[in-house]
């Protein structure tokens, strides 16, 4: 996956990603095929990191109620 950061082009290999989740959940906060600056992409980590924060309480509330009702 390469980013165009800065007018400069940062490729990373993120590994396998057959079904585009990565790059899909980034598209959410960034535009890939455009020239982001260092304020945009640090809103996008900000934004994926609330995000997976909230669904790790959501999950972590799922667990205390599948364990109450063992």
């Amino acid at each position: 996956m390469t980013f165009l950061i800065n007018h400069k082009a940062y490729s990373v290999n993120i590994g396998e990603d057959e079904d585009k989740k990565m790059e899909n959940g980034l598209k959410k906060f960034i535009n890939l095929e455009m020239n982001i600056d260092t304020s945009e992409l640090l809103m996008a980590y900000i934004k994926k990191t609330h995000e997976l924060v909230e669904l790790e309480k959501s999950l972590e509330l799922l667990s205390k109620k599948f364990d109450a009702n063992l």
